[in-house]
């Protein structure tokens, strides 16, 4: 009996499932030569010229593109020249909320190979550890080159959560706000950018804010901190935020990070968390947050995505209230929380 339209189209729809790691490792490769930016957005390349200019071979140069062009990624013309797409042009490093951070870090050694590791999450060990023998963020920090790539797509993340957070949130009550975690100070940059009379202290690892470049700090607006939130946090700012940090966390981590901050918090302080909100039921939440999910526990294993209700449970454990959820125009929500 002959397959119908219909079951044909869903063996081509899991045949590609099946494949996206090939794409995904094409996409960083384009990213790594820096193709995009090669290329003038609305311009065109000589392949031959391209593969010199990347000190790369001509022919599989082509079959690369070739076959990102078959989805929409470049356009490969019959005349030997190559030219953009909408799709490649958000592979421009000039491109606002460019992707080309995000194609070079999601298939980077140390995510690539933990995913092959993936199987052993289900009897309760850490693939990244599994595939590496150390855990992440010491990868992270004895790979300094794949730490700033992750910084770098963190600080251009394509939903643009940082701009999106300070767009949603009303910090002109905050004369002080602390970032927890906050990476190379993008979020903190953003506020500050809106809300000209606050100052900013930001609190991450050594490694980390040693890349912040001088000009990062906004002429004195943002001041540093090194440590780590798990042992204490900077004290007296009127709004203390963790975007994108609990995610990387298991709940009893968690609860330990809201605890420092809390004996940081004077009694009127506020607590922002920015984070994805995960629908319990898939088949209306959104494809990005769930494998977003699963990225945290093949990087962390206990770390994850979590429902409102299980945010609500980490605030009570560590002595807040969970007062209100703001939506942002982007994917990340923004938890306020205050002293119980």
């Amino acid at each position: 009996m002959a397959e119908t339209p219909d079951a044909q189209d869903d063996r081509t729809a899991l045949d590609l499932l099946l494949r996206g790691f090939q794409v995904s490792r094409m996409l960083r490769l384009v990213a790594d030569l820096g193709i995009a930016d090669r290329i003038a957005p609305e311009g065109q390349v000589a392949l031959n010229d391209l593969a010199r200019d990347c000190g790369v071979h001509p022919q599989p140069l082509m079959r690369v593109l070739r076959a990102l062009s078959a989805f929409g990624v470049f356009a490969v013309r019959a005349d030997g020249t190559v030219a953009h797409t909408a799709l490649s042009r958000l592979l421009r490093t000039d491109t606002p909320k460019s992707f080309h951070h995000a194609a070079r870090f999601w298939t980077a050694p140390g995510s690539w190979r933990a995913w092959e590791r993936l199987d052993v999450a289900l009897t309760g060990n850490v693939p990244h550890e599994a595939a590496w023998g150390i855990g992440r963020f010491d990868y992270l920090r004895a790979h300094a080159e794949e730490g700033r790539i992750y910084d770098a797509m963190m600080a251009n993340y394509p939903d643009d959560r940082h701009a999106a957070i300070a767009a949603a949130y009303d910090f002109s009550g905050a004369g002080l706000i602390a970032d927890i975690g906050g990476g190379n100070g993008a979020m903190l940059r953003q506020v500050l950018a809106r809300f000209p009379d606050a100052r900013g202290v930001l609190l991450d690892r050594s490694d980390v804010i040693r890349a912040i470049p001088p000009d990062g700090l906004m002429g004195g607006r943002i001041a540093i901190a090194e440590g780590s939130f798990f042992e204490r946090v900077p004290e007296g700012a009127d709004v203390y935020t963790l975007v994108r940090v609990l995610h990387d966390w298991s709940d009893e981590d968690c609860v330990t990070i809201l605890r420092a901050c809390r004996a940081a918090m004077k009694p009127q302080a506020l607590l922002l968390i920015g984070e994805q909100i995960l629908d319990p039921d898939p088949a209306s939440g959104q494809h990005v947050a769930y494998l977003s999910d699963m990225q945290m526990m093949a990087m962390l294993g206990a770390a994850r995505e979590r429902t409102e209700d299980e945010f609500r449970g980490l605030l009570v454990a560590a002595g807040f209230t969970l007062r209100r959820v703001l939506s942002t125009r982007s994917v990340v929500s923004v938890i306020e929380a205050a002293l119980a």
